[in-house]
């Protein structure tokens, strides 16, 4: 097959281009320049360097493809989030239309059922909204819950205060999955087929906490007593501004928790057999933190 994977530099993107490469599929890499493309290239990826928000750009990288994995990169210092991802989305939808692309699988979210009330989600609503009315599109939505390399931005509340700490609450459970997970899925439906429409949720093994995170990282970097400390709401946004994120994502962010501490959103979806997702929070943060917080301190001292 001919499969065009957008956003292929991104921790999803890499996994599922560098597994449909052993699968022997043409892929062609789709994402702005870096030396991540560069790497894709040098695997067997065909690379196509640009910028989703060009159709035109877009639109040649589709044509002729058998399937497409579309997603809208996140843009956290976009001074209008939502506004960026709508032209972003509207962008991808009129090169999928104009290139006659016949199968895709677009990458939503947990949440994307909800119009409101789920901070950045809300674009992805939107978009599943927007891809299925393509005429002549099979697609089907991925709606993975919080990923766990989103517990990579603890790294610096680590090394600098020794905790780790966010709005959330901390005896809030909720699923969470693993990244690699979520590009087996696309892999699958990709390569298997899928029921045009369909929506497929990615939820984990089982519901955690932040506190069990913090105690999942401290095993695996060897700081057993590391602690969760939950922010006020306010010292949450205003460190995310601090980090560099724009206010506009910074306030759905806060929106976005809110609502989950209230257990409003993305917090009680049913576990399922097709659902689950095998990656446990413990392998995750053994595998994956633990490396990645050794090469943030290494390059500190360097």
């Amino acid at each position: 097959m001919n499969i065009v994977i957008t956003g292929a530099t991104g921790n999803i993107g890499t996994a599922l281009t560098h597994e449909l490469l052993s699968q022997g599929h043409r892929v062609t890499a789709v994402a702005r320049p870096s030396a991540r493309l560069d790497a894709l290239a040098a695997a067997g990826a065909h690379p196509q360097a640009g910028d989703l928000h060009n159709v035109a750009f877009l639109t040649q990288a589709l044509r002729g493809a058998d399937a497409a994995f579309l997603m809208i990169p996140p843009n956290v210092t976009a001074p209008d989030v939502l506004a960026h991802m709508q032209q972003v989305g509207q962008a991808i939808a009129e090169a999928v239309r104009v290139a006659g692309l016949p199968t895709a699988v677009h990458l939503s979210s947990i949440g994307a059922d909800e119009p409101a009330g789920t901070g950045p989600v809300v674009g992805l609503h939107h978009q599943e909204a927007r891809l299925n009315q393509i005429p002549g599109l099979r697609v089907a939505h991925l709606r993975p819950a919080y990923f766990m390399e989103n517990l990579l931005a603890n790294i610096g509340l680590i090394q600098h205060m020794g905790i780790t700490g966010s709005a959330m609450r901390p005896d809030l459970a909720f699923p969470m999955v693993a990244t690699k997970n979520i590009a087996a899925r696309a892999a699958a439906l990709l390569t298997q087929g899928f029921e045009p429409g369909s929506v497929h949720y990615l939820l984990g093994p089982q519901n955690y906490t932040l506190t069990e995170a913090a105690q999942a990282i401290g095993q695996a970097i060897g700081r057993p007593e590391l602690p969760y400390v939950p922010f006020s709401y306010e010292d949450a946004k205003q460190g995310m501004i601090q980090a560099g994120l724009s206010e506009s994502m910074a306030s759905l962010y806060d929106e976005m928790t809110r609502n989950m501490n209230a257990e409003k959103v993305m917090v009680n979806e049913a576990r399922t057999a097709a659902s689950a997702s095998p990656t446990t929070l413990a392998e995750f943060a053994r595998t994956v933190f633990a490396p990645a917080f050794a090469g943030a301190t290494a390059a500190q001292v360097a």
